[in-house]
């Protein structure tokens, strides 16, 4: 009995372990709500424990005692990466029914030299927007890190798909986020990027600075106007060893015209400032102000 016993628990101790599945609420409200294929494709358990979280206990409708956070993440990560972010975020205030995250494109399987701004990967941002909207009941905040942030952009601002034009992503999520922050984000491309000759710098939807997408999420800023939410804050720093500084074009290319406000001097490299300004990003979806 003792033996029995004993291998239960292990059981039981493994399968927590190894799985970091949206909660059982939120994937019944999934497949209620849009279908076992998009239930599929944002719970993403190919990847194991890394492919998405979020849900908790929370019943479907009713709002949550929070606003919920999206974390998207960067250029070949998954949401496990920024589980350290996620757990900050958990003991400040926030619980497993108001942090959540999914994965888009197949994590470390690809090189970087071939991760491109896909249609498909804005499309899977889309949907767990709308997912968590409807599910808490009120608006989202959505934090993008790195190459996260130009394609979390590109979800709320919806329209027709720069690498594919058959497919309308549908109307602007604005009214759907409160607070958008980007960290280290690519918004206006990567001085990696010195000439647009492979797949992650091409001039359709990849990261050199006239890229037809960094054109089409960089409208010319009018005022305080911005498309992002209610509220959007920039954190980036000159350090910056992935996306850099600055560009070809002589822009910034963690900038967001339009927002609301930015911090630009952040210390360390680029992993540095996603881990390093965590307390900051709270701060902004807290009080809306550095």
């Amino acid at each position: 009995m003792a033996l029995h016993l004993k291998s239960t628990i292990l059981l039981a101790l493994l399968a927590a372990t190894v799985s970091a599945d949206f909660s059982t609420s939120f994937r019944n409200f999934i497949n209620a709500t849009y279908g076992e294929a998009r239930l599929t494709a944002l719970a993403r358990t190919d990847l194991g424990a890394d492919g998405s979280y979020g849900g908790g206990n929370h019943v479907a409708g009713s709002q949550t005692n929070k606003r919920p956070i999206i974390l998207v993440h960067g250029i070949t990560n998954t949401a496990g990466t920024f589980t350290p972010q996620r757990n900050y975020f958990k003991a400040n205030g926030w619980t497993d029914e108001t942090v959540y995250a999914t994965s888009y494109g197949q994590g470390t399987a690809v090189s970087v030299l071939n991760v491109k701004m896909e249609c498909g990967f804005v499309q899977q941002i889309r949907n767990m927007i709308d997912a968590v909207y409807l599910f808490t009941g009120q608006k989202v905040d959505v934090i993008g890190y790195s190459l996260g942030s130009p394609i979390a952009r590109k979800a709320i601002m919806g329209g027709i798909c720069v690498d594919n034009v058959n497919v309308d992503l549908g109307d602007s999520f604005t009214d759907k986020v409160e607070t958008y922050v980007s960290v280290a984000g690519a918004n206006r491309g990567s001085g990696t990027c010195i000439l647009p000759v492979f797949n992650a710098c091409n001039l359709v939807n990849g990261l050199y600075c006239s890229s037809a997408f960094l054109q089409n999420i960089n409208p010319p800023a009018v005022g305080s106007q911005h498309y992002e939410g209610n509220y959007v804050f920039s954190i980036y720093g000159p350090n910056d060893d992935k996306v850099k500084w600055t560009n070809n074009c002589g822009t910034l290319n963690s900038q967001i015209l339009s927002a609301d406000d930015e911090r630009n001097n952040i210390p360390g490299n680029h992993d540095t400032i996603l881990t390093s300004t965590v307390a900051t990003q709270k701060t902004l979806l807290d009080t809306h102000a550095f």
